[in-house]
């Protein structure tokens, strides 16, 4: 038997790690939901008692906030991990040209959030009986919006050009099809 390379351990180490992460969070996730539908939903709220003031309504939120600005510390750590270990001109990675394909979705993230932050609606709304008119936020929610939609839409579009085999077709007609990486 040959002995195992020091990259083996650490590969398992990390996907014990992650497996041990994604379980606790998901039992976290689960208990505060249950929590929040199955004790306290249906309690009247004090200052209007047509509305229903969920007792864990505060647990979900905090949730919320915990793994919004855990996934925003993820990503900038990945983020500077990627610019210090690559150069990132003409990086091509078993030949999927990682590089453009990151500025192209940096820029359509901000183009979107731009442009969508620009047109967004200023119109009043109307929520719980108070009316909602601050230009700003009405025009920073309606920009989350819209750009989680387009993102989300240009994703499926992706996914679905990638399943589809048509890249490799026409690479394969027009000549220039990748090349795998030697081993």
């Amino acid at each position: 038997m040959t002995a195992r390379p020091k990259n083996d351990r650490r590969r398992h180490d990390a996907l014990r790690i992650s497996t041990a992460v994604r379980t606790a969070l998901i039992v976290i996730a689960a208990a505060i939901f249950a929590a929040f539908f199955l004790v306290g939903y249906e309690m009247p709220l004090e200052d209007n008692p047509q509305f229903a003031a969920p007792l864990f309504t505060d647990a979900v939120i905090w949730l919320i906030y915990v793994l919004g600005g855990m996934a925003l510390v993820a990503t900038a750590v990945s983020v500077c991990h990627t610019l210090r270990s690559r150069a990132y001109s003409s990086v091509t990675s078993t030949g999927v040209p990682v590089g453009r394909i990151a500025v192209c979705t940096a820029s359509l993230l901000v183009l979107t959030l731009a442009l969508s932050f620009a047109f967004g609606s200023t119109e009043p709304l109307s929520v719980n009986g108070r009316t909602f008119s601050s230009a700003v936020w009405l025009r920073l929610a309606d920009m989350f919006i819209v750009t989680s939609a387009v993102l989300i839409g240009v994703a499926i579009a992706a996914v679905a050009f990638g399943m589809s085999g048509l890249n490799r077709k026409m690479n394969d007609r027009s000549g220039n099809a990748a090349t795998p990486p030697k081993p």
